[in-house]
């Protein structure tokens, strides 16, 4: 079985324009999943509220995605 990771991702739509969605990548580093909609940080306490924002602020920091692209991409 393969292993998967994730992180968060900004991405831009030209119907929501930019937002952060979760990413989900194949062993080798493909996009293999990605949510359908924006996300928002979460925690079942203060403490994991504060872990979701520090990944949030880490997609900050990575390349913008093209959302309209990758719908393309899936859906061939």
């Amino acid at each position: 079985m393969k292993k998967t990771t994730w992180n968060y991702r900004v991405m831009n739509s030209h119907l929501n324009g930019l937002g952060i969605y979760e990413v989900y990548y194949d062993e080798d580093g493909n996009i293999n999943y990605f949510s359908n909609n924006v996300v928002s940080p979460r925690g079942d306490s203060l403490e994991e509220l504060k872990k979701d924002l520090v990944l949030y602020m880490e997609a900050l920091e990575r390349p913008i995605l093209n959302y309209d692209k990758l719908i393309e991409q899936f859906v061939k």
